[in-house]
C-alpha cells in the first residue's frame, strides 16, 4: 500500500509534526483520495465529502491532527456512501498499527505490533474485537482487543523469502489497514558499513552519488533505530544500494539505470534532496522533458509520488516518457525558500539527455508560489509552469512573458483569491496564461483534479 508522505495544507510555520503522526494522517488520505478516483463520475459522492474535507482544513489550521484523521475517514465513506457509517466501523477506523521498528535484522523472530486509537471514535468497541496479523505469506496470529493499547508478537524470522527482502504487514480488524515493515539480513553490520563509508565523504560532497550515500545513510540510522518515517521507505533496497554507492568510482545513476531513486544533489555548500523517477530506455541521442514539482507547506519529496492523487504526477509524466523529479523544500514543515531547480536541472542534465527546451514546473499551494518565483528568477529556462491552489506575486512581469502558465484551483480552496490574482497580474504582463476552476474541488484535492490538465497543457506548448 503506498502512503501519503504529509499533509498538503497551506499552513503557518507550526512545530514540525511527529513523524509518526504524518504518517498516520497520509495514510488516511490515501484511501480517501482512493476512494474519490473510483467515484470520479459521481458529483453526489463528491459533494457528500467536499464539506468535511474543508473541515478537516481547518483542524490542521487548529494542529487538531486526530480531527483531520477522523474528518478524512468520514470523507471517504461519505463517498462510499450516504448512509451513515456504522459503529463498528468507526470504531476500526480510528486505531493505528504500529510495528515496534520498520527496519529488523533476519535473525530477529518476532515483531512486537501495539494497536491503539489515534483518535476517540466516540463509540464503543465492538463485540470481541480481535487483530489478526501477518508478515508476508508468513503465520498469521491473533490477539483480542477487549483492552488497548494491544500487542501482538508476528513471527518474521520465518517468513518465506530471501533474507534481505521487504515485506507488507497486513492487519484486520473487522476493516482492513495495512502497512510495511523490512527484513533486512545483518542489519546492523551493513547499516554501520553505509554509515562508516558516509562519513568518509569530502564536505560538502562532489558528486551526486557523494552526496546520496550520505543521504541514505541517514535514513538507514532512522529506521535501524525504529524511528517511523513519513512514507514507507523499501529499507532493504536503500540498503543495497547504500552498499554499492560506497563501492562505486564511476557513476552509477545513468541513463541505462531507469527506476525511482531517492537522490541528493550537489548543490553549492550543501545537497538538495530529491526524488527522481528515470523512464526506460533512455536513447542518449534524444533528449526528453522534465519535470520539476514543488510541494506545498507540510509535504517533502515523496508527496507527488506517495499522495497527490496517489502519484497521479509521476504517473502521467512516465506515461510520456518524461524524468519526474519530486523536490524537498527546507524549513520548518518545509516552508523555506524554494528549492534550487536549476542547480539540479544542470546535475541532472550532466547525467540524462534532457530536453532543455522542454523543462516544466508543476507546483501546490506554496509550491505553487514558488513555482512563480523561479520562472521570474529564471528566465529562458522553464518552457511552462503549472500553479495549482495557489498564486504567488509577479514582481518581474517581463520575465514570464515567455513561460505560458496554466491555473488550477478548487471552487472552495482558500486560496482561490491568489490564484485568481496570479490570473490577473499575468494577463496584465501579457504572459500566456490558463486559467481554470474546478467546480467540487478543495485546498488538497486540487492536484487529483487539475493534473491532466496541466500535462495537456504543457503538451501543447511548442519549443
Amino acid at each position: 500500500m503506498r502512503l501519503l508522505a504529509a499533509l498538503a495544507f497551506v499552513a503557518l510555520p507550526f512545530p514540525v509534526l511527529a513523524q509518526s503522526d504524518r504518517y498516520e494522517l497520509g495514510r488516511r488520505l490515501h484511501d480517501f483520495e482512493v476512494a474519490w478516483d473510483e467515484r470520479a463520475g459521481d458529483p453526489a459522492a463528491k459533494k457528500r465529502a467536499v464539506p468535511l474535507v474543508r473541515q478537516a482544513v481547518d483542524q490542521y489550521f487548529q494542529l487538531d491532527l486526530p480531527a483531520v484523521a477522523r474528518l478524512a475517514n468520514e470523507a471517504r465513506h461519505a463517498l462510499e456512501s450516504a448512509d451513515p457509517t456504522p459503529a463498528a466501523v468507526r470504531w476500526a477506523d480510528a486505531l493505528q498499527v504500529l510495528p515496534k521498528s520498520r527496519m529488523v535484522d533476519a535473525t530477529t523472530a518476532d515483531l512486537a505490533v501495539t494497536v491503539k486509537p489515534f483518535y476517540k471514535s466516540g463509540t464503543a468497541a465492538p463485540r470481541a474485537p480481535v487483530l489478526r496479523a501477518r508478515i508476508g505469506n508468513g503465520k498469521a496470529v491473533e490477539v483480542p482487543l477487549d483492552t488497548l493499547p494491544a500487542t501482538v508478537k508476528v513471527p518474521i524470522k520465518d517468513v518465506p523469502g530471501t533474507p534481505s527482502a521487504d515485506f507488507k504487514l497486513t492487519t484486520e480488524i473487522l476493516s482492513e489497514g495495512k502497512v510495511l515493515t523490512t527484513r533486512v539480513e545483518r542489519l546492523a553490520e551493513r547499516v554501520a558499513a553505509v554509515k562508516k563509508a558516509a562519513k568518509a565523504v569530502p564536505t560538502p560532497p562532489e558528486t551526486i552519488e557523494q552526496a546520496t550515500l550520505v543521504h541514505l545513510a541517514s535514513l538507514l540510522d532512522e529506521l535501524s533505530r525504529g524511528n517511523a518515517l513519513e512514507v514507507d521507505y523499501p529499507a532493504s533496497r536503500l540498503v543495497f544500494g547504500g552498499e554499492r554507492l560506497a563501492q562505486v568510482k564511476e557513476p552509477y545513476y545513468i541513463p541505462s539505470r531507469p527506476g525511482e531513486f531517492w537522490l541528493a544533489i550537489p548543490t553549492g555548500k550543501s545537497f538538495s534532496v530529491i526524488r527522481v523517477r528515470i523512464p526506460p530506455k533512455l536513447d542518449p541521442a534524444k533528449p526528453v522533458p522534465i519535470i520539476f514539482a514543488l510541494h506545498g507547506l507540510g509535504g517533502s519529496e515523496n508527496i507527488y509520488f506517495d499522495g497527490y492523487g496517489n502519484g497521479l504526477v509521476p504517473k502521467l509524466a512516465t506515461d510520456r516518457g518524461w524524468l519526474v523529479v519530486g523536490t524537498r523544500v527546507s524549513g520548518p514543515l518545509g516552508g523555506g525558500p524554494a528549492p534550487d531547480v536549476p542547480a539540479i536541472l544542470d546535475a541532472l542534465a550532466k547525467r540524462y539527455p534532457i530536453d532543455r527546451k522542454r523543462v516544466f514546473l508543476i507546483g501546490h499551494s506554496t509550491g505553487a508560489a514558488q513555482v512563480t518565483a523561479l520562472a521570474q528568477q529564471n528566465p529562458g529556462r522553464f518552457a511552462a509552469a503549472a500553479a495549482l491552489g495557489g498564486g504567488g506575486r509577479v514582481s518581474k512581469p517581463d520575465a514570464l512573458k515567455g513561460v505560458p502558465f496554466f491555473i488550477g484551483c478548487g471552487k472552495h480552496d482558500f486560496a482561490l483569491a491568489s490564484a485568481k490574482a496570479l490570473h490577473r497580474a499575468l494577463e496584465e504582463a501579457k504572459a500566456a496564461v490558463s486559467f481554470r476552476e474546478y467546480e467540487d474541488a478543495e485546498h488538497m484535492l486540487i492536484v487529483r483534479e487539475a493534473a491532466a490538465d496541466a500535462f495537456k497543457f504543457f503538451d501543447g506548448v511548442k519549443p
